[in-house]
């Protein structure tokens, strides 16, 4: 039996960057870029981090990618799991279906249309 993907789980990301002290000015801070991967339902216990060591944009890219783990998963084992009987899950539609699936996790993961 073939059921749709799974999309029960979801995770996030968000932008928490560290502030440090410059210096040569103490009273100035100096914001370090650092994104944090967490599950909606539990936003206080993350799942992972960025490395702060890097630049931030590459840091934000690692986090989306991160983020879209459990949608990624779920569009391959959906497609895996269809492709035993290909002509029997293209006529139903199912097919597609992964297609889709698989070319929305990709969206969350770049940022953007695929």
């Amino acid at each position: 039996m073939t059921t749709t993907p799974n999309t029960a789980h979801s995770w996030e990301y968000e932008y928490l960057p560290y502030t440090m002290s410059g210096s040569e000015d103490s009273a100035a801070e100096i914001e370090i870029p650092n994104y944090r991967i967490f599950s909606p339902n539990d936003p206080e216990h993350y799942i992972a981090e960025t490395n702060e060591q890097l630049p931030g944009d590459v840091q934000e890219k690692h986090a989306r990618l991160l983020s879209t783990a459990p949608e990624m998963f779920n569009a391959l084992e959906y497609f895996f799991n269809i492709m035993h009987d290909y002509e029997s899950s293209l006529r139903k539609g199912y097919v597609q279906q992964a297609i889709d699936t698989a070319r929305k996790a990709l969206e969350k993961a770049t940022g953007g249309a695929i």
